[in-house]
């Protein structure tokens, strides 16, 4: 019997990774365990690196079947082919580490299309308190809609979640990427 996962893409027949290669933060541990200049430096390492995830990014989807666009459609069928090929480490709730790194890709595909959308929104290396969960990574700031000025979304980290509830067989939204893209819209 298939699973909704199967019959949204085809089935998870194995990702074509076409020399896929991931990104090197330049560091080793967490970045809330990292000084604040080995942040600041994978922060920046990152944000110039942009232009050439999206054109790794791209170059992975398209050798499976997948044109990325920042329209609606486009972002609805990354999040099929995501759903139907993220893979998790057997037995661990953790995904296969491959996946962290495209993970990271889209988060930063899905972050310059809520840019692109909203200007006033940027990339920010969060340093608003050591204690807050995004401390140190590469959130979305700048939302207006909202009163809390520390107001920032870690699509990284939310991606992640996703992928891990995915890979863990439980409900998921269907169209999370196209519902985040707006849900940041909405308070920008």
């Amino acid at each position: 019997m298939l699973s909704e996962r199967d019959t949204v893409y085809g089935g998870a027949t194995g990702v074509n990774w076409c020399d896929y290669s991931p990104f090197d933060p330049g560091v080793t541990r967490p970045l809330h365990e990292v000084t604040r200049r080995e942040a600041r430096a994978a922060f920046v390492r990152l944000m110039d690196a942009r232009q050439e995830r999206a054109s790794e990014l791209r170059r992975l989807l398209e050798g499976n079947g997948v044109v990325l666009t920042p329209d609606d459609a486009g972002l609805q069928v990354v999040n099929d082919w995501f759903r139907c090929e993220v893979e998790g480490v057997s037995g661990t709730g953790r995904l296969r580490n491959l996946w962290y790194a495209v993970v990271n890709d889209l988060a930063l595909f899905l972050g310059d299309v809520m840019i692109e959308r909203s200007p006033n929104l940027q990339w920010v290396m969060f340093d608003k308190g050591a204690r807050d969960a995004a401390f140190q990574r590469h959130v979305i700031m700048g939302f207006t809609g909202v009163a809390n000025p520390k107001y920032n979304v870690d699509v990284d980290r939310l991606l992640a979640t996703y992928g891990h509830q995915i890979v863990a067989d439980e409900s998921v939204e269907t169209d999370a990427f196209v519902t985040w893209v707006a849900a940041a819209i909405d308070k920008a």
